[in-house]
């Protein structure tokens, strides 16, 4: 049996749930997955103390005389580095906050276009999933009065390739089908409450699906009436294309909160993540859910057996 490379882990943000969420999971890993793989975490090792360290476990130590956002950078940049130079398999990291991350020195608006400009790759897409719903988008981290202009036929492109790639290649789903969310409310209704439907998000389904017949992408829908119906559907598709950030990420939360994942498609690398954010109130009391940390270990294990 050859041996598994290392999953990596990242906590995240110090000062936030991240390393408490990350201990909790760690500690109810059963005993058969730790006795089959090697866990590295990067970042400061004191708040696992309490955890009972087996020799699966190994730590690689933050600068402590950074600050706090400069800690999570420097996190992210030596575990993504590690996996990059074949020394794990797999990234899973922990809540940042994106303001403190920038004051440390990373000028990156969150872990996904910072990790695409470390692994050198121009377009990555973000992809919110639970056992319930896949959820990818076309604009992540944009005002909203910004999300129109980004949506483009290369934008729409660049979400639905790397969405099959994952479903066919992570998944083994031989014809994935794809659903297209509207911009607009009620798609547009044919130009009265909008133009993108009938410019852009329309003619790109067209072609794409000319160009590619056993991959084929459905709608635009309007979201208002798409996720409940594809939820009560016996033939739910397998993942939607939201245009922007809240319209994909508040259906998937909705359905299955503790246990939805962020996994970014288009990396080098496997790389999924918690689906909350650092929760500074409630940091240190011991109160912090550790499902989405679990679920994130557990898809990165699954989808990265072989590398």
């Amino acid at each position: 049996m050859v041996a598994l490379k290392p999953l990596i882990i990242t906590p995240g943000d110090p000062d936030g749930i991240g390393p408490e969420v990350t201990a909790k999971a760690l500690a109810r890993l059963p005993k058969s997955f730790l006795d089959s793989r090697q866990i590295t975490i990067v970042g400061a090792s004191r708040p696992f103390a309490k955890l009972k360290i087996s020799k699966r476990f190994s730590f690689i130590e933050a600068p402590e005389n950074s600050n706090p956002g400069a800690q999570a950078g420097w996190s992210i940049e030596t575990a993504a580095n590690l996996i990059l130079a074949g020394e794990g398999r797999a990234l899973i990291t922990g809540p940042i906050h994106k303001a403190r991350l920038q004051a440390g020195g990373y000028k990156f608006s969150g872990h996904t276009d910072f990790l695409a400009a470390l692994a050198k790759v121009p377009e990555v897409t973000m992809m919110l999933a639970n056992d319930k719903l896949r959820a990818s988008l076309v604009t992540t981290h944009l005002a909203l009065n910004d999300v129109s202009s980004h949506i483009t036929a290369r934008s729409l492109e660049r979400a639905t390739s790397q969405t099959f790639k994952f479903l066919t290649e992570g998944f083994k789903i031989s014809q994935p089908r794809i659903a297209l969310c509207s911009l607009n409310p009620h798609a547009g209704e044919e130009g009265l409450f909008g133009q993108e439907e009938r410019l852009t998000i329309a003619p790109f389904i067209s072609n794409w699906n000319a160009m590619n017949p056993t991959l084929s992408v459905f709608g635009p829908f309007p979201s208002d009436t798409f996720f409940a119906l594809n939820q009560a559907s016996k033939k739910p598709y397998d993942a939607v294309i939201a245009m922007y950030h809240d319209q994909g990420l508040i259906p998937v939360k909705l359905l299955d909160f503790p246990h939805t994942v962020n996994i970014t498609l288009g990396l080098p690398f496997v790389r999924t993540s918690v689906d909350h954010g650092t929760a500074f109130d409630i940091a240190g009391k011991g109160i912090a859910d550790h499902r989405s940390m679990l679920a994130a270990i557990r898809w990165a294990d699954r989808l990265s057996k072989g590398n």
